[in-house]
């Protein structure tokens, strides 16, 4: 069985997009659709609906990315307690959440890249897993958002990039035409809203901001990743919150971002490691960083 095949098909099922898919994993389309051809074939089986847009997994391609998420979870979980147990001179292993592919490709990789000694290993990982991966030392370094690093007196953290929260909205929607609101047009808005898991710590700090606001918020529902929220939209079952940075892609190009003025709504991202983490090419990173 091929991993990196069974990491490319769950990124294009979670995405409904290869292009999308692609882009995550610094590749071209005609590979990674090539890829999962190829994972097609090996299984004799048809995984996805190439005739709809956007893209749907067929039965089989259910089960099998369900499945996958699991055997790819445990694999990156044995790789990186691997690489501890063996202290592999100059690597370093970075986690990083589905919804920070953009900063890891502005702020990380720009860094780490030109250090051509330095074998880098890259861990896409659940957003409420990442802390727990830095205290377990699975891993050596993280970007995460900053509400999900609650272990202050055990991790460090460095702000990469900080900004606000935008609104996305369908074509159907009174504020397509707007390029702004305040906070209190959003009283009685149906919200849908991204979390992986119930009362995660960036929903919680998420519920602090609508208080800072004035304005609890009327969320309908929650799913686990952006591009769900954004078919929803697509949908007109609501609005969403996108963070400033988040390009909406070819497949959302019907949609709208709204920008609200004066609102607590802010995001910061971060690096995050553990204070006592010995690990030499993590200082000497670092350093990079610090500079």
């Amino acid at each position: 069985m091929n991993f990196t095949r069974l990491h490319y098909f769950c990124d294009v099922a979670r995405l409904h997009s290869f292009s999308q898919a692609a882009e995550e994993n610094f590749i071209s389309q005609t590979a990674i659709s090539q890829q999962i051809a190829k994972l097609e074939s090996e299984l004799d089986v048809t995984l996805i609906d190439r005739t709809k847009l956007p893209i749907e997994l067929t039965r089989i391609g259910e089960v099998v990315n369900k499945r996958s998420l699991i055997i790819l979870e445990q694999y990156d979980v044995l790789k990186g307690e691997i690489a501890q147990l063996k202290q592999t001179p100059k690597l370093l292993t970075i986690a990083y959440p589905n919804g920070a592919v953009e900063p890891v490709e502005k702020f990380v990789l720009p860094i780490v890249k030109p250090i051509s000694d330095l074998e880098l290993f890259l861990v896409k990982s659940d957003l409420n897993d990442i802390q727990d991966k830095l205290l377990n030392k699975t891993v050596d370094l993280a970007v995460s958002f900053d509400s999900e690093i609650t272990a202050t007196d055990q991790l460090s953290t460095l702000v990469l990039a900080q900004g606000n929260y935008d609104i996305v909205v369908g074509p159907s929607h009174p504020w397509y035409q707007l390029t702004t609101i305040t906070p209190e047009q959003l009283l009685n808005q149906a919200v849908i809203y991204v979390a992986n898991r119930p009362n995660t710590n960036s929903y919680l700090k998420m519920k602090d901001h609508s208080k800072a606001d004035s304005v609890p918020l009327k969320i309908t529902a929650t799913v686990s990743d952006i591009d769900t929220a954004l078919l929803l939209v697509q949908l007109n079952k609501g609005i969403t919150f996108i963070p400033d940075y988040k390009r909406l892609t070819h497949e959302f190009t019907t949609l709208h971002r709204v920008k609200v003025v004066g609102s607590q709504h802010k995001y910061q991202v971060c690096l995050a490691w553990q204070k006592n983490d010995t690990n030499p090419e993590l200082r000497r990173i670092l350093q990079l960083f610090q500079r």
